[in-house]
């Protein structure tokens, strides 16, 4: 995974949650969580304000890049793509996202993988067990996450978070060491980049801001 730069800023988390964790055992969530608007029907287990901070991740399509849009476009190739070539925009942005969906495919394989430092072509963009991504679902953590656990559901909310977003529930799925401590890394899906320079890394659809996001960890 790839290393994000945190858009919210971190607070000590309660002891009483670090220690739910820790047992295992449900703790009551603080008065107020009912403002998640997390549906009656979904149990809470517990939530955090200003803990994490909360970046998206997503595939780039090459057919997003254009030299009308500042993209630099000069044809590329790197070890390990069979001498194929491809936007050096495109290749840097699949450096930093982990895959890249092809305009055409290659070999019968849609995308191109940058892991490990390694380059390859791929039938389909996976997590680090090897499963298919889900678009807006998929969420990854740090590899020594103290809070969250594996197969968690999460509801991420902010206060500039567009209401259709807020209504997504994140699964737990992904893991890898460039994603911070208190960093939730969520998988956007496919999309064109924001922009060129250090907008590569931002999905042209997503929200603009994640910022003093709040997190509750739903049963």
């Amino acid at each position: 995974m790839r290393w994000k730069r945190l858009f919210a800023s971190t607070a000590l988390v309660p002891i009483a949650f670090t220690a739910w964790y820790l047992r295992q055992e449900p703790v009551a969530p603080p008065a107020g969580s009912e403002q998640m608007l997390v549906p009656k029907s979904e149990e809470v287990l517990a939530v955090y304000e200003n803990t994490f901070g909360c970046t998206l991740y997503y595939t780039p399509k090459e057919s997003g890049f254009s030299q009308d849009g500042g993209f630099d476009m000069t044809p590329e190739s790197r070890s390990g793509l069979e001498g194929q070539k491809y936007p050096r925009d495109f290749l840097r942005a699949v450096e930093k996202e982990g895959f890249g969906r092809l305009k055409e495919p290659f070999g019968g394989k849609a995308y191109v993988r940058y892991a490990g430092g390694k380059w390859t072509f791929a039938e389909q963009a996976v997590d680090q067990n090897q499963a298919p991504l889900v678009a807006r679902e998929s969420c990854a953590i740090g590899p020594r996450h103290g809070l969250v656990k594996h197969n968690a559901t999460l509801s991420v909310r902010s206060k500039d978070m567009p209401e259709e977003f807020a209504r997504l529930r994140w699964k737990v799925t992904d893991t890898g060491s460039g994603v911070g401590r208190r960093q939730l890394d969520l998988y956007w899906g496919e999309d064109d980049p924001l922009g060129p320079g250090p907008r590569l890394c931002r999905p042209k659809g997503g929200p603009d801001k994640l910022e003093n996001a709040t997190v509750a960890v739903l049963r």
